[in-house]
């Protein structure tokens, strides 16, 4: 039978350790953290953080995220502007192509879809 799996404190985890890049980055590349904490099959979850900076995104996966802090811009292709702060959630569907300019630090939890 399969279990619950659990990461507490999402907000305040101290150990996220350094992940590749959420996209191509435009500019430097932002200082990118993960603290992945479930992989089964095509689905994984777990905490993300990334400093100011610009990535180029054009998304091979569904991805559901809950904003813990911070403030980011996100811009679709067709120039549709969304912005996500501390407390908001929202999903980045397969196929999503844009930029997303992280404003503030960013921390969210995600769950992928692949």
């Amino acid at each position: 039978m399969p279990e619950i799996k659990a990461q507490h404190q999402c907000a305040t985890l101290d150990n996220l350790i350094l992940a590749e890049s959420f996209g191509e980055p435009i500019g430097d590349l932002p200082l990118q953290k993960d603290s992945s904490f479930f992989e089964k099959d095509n689905i994984f979850s777990g905490t993300w953080e990334c400093e100011p900076g610009i990535l180029d995104l054009d998304l091979e996966v569904t991805e559901f995220c809950h904003i813990l802090k911070g403030h980011w811009v996100l811009t679709s292709e067709s120039g549709q502007i969304t912005e996500v702060k501390a407390g908001d959630s929202f999903v980045f569907p397969r196929g999503w192509k844009g930029t997303a300019e992280v404003k503030e630090t960013i921390r969210k939890v995600y769950m992928m879809i692949s």
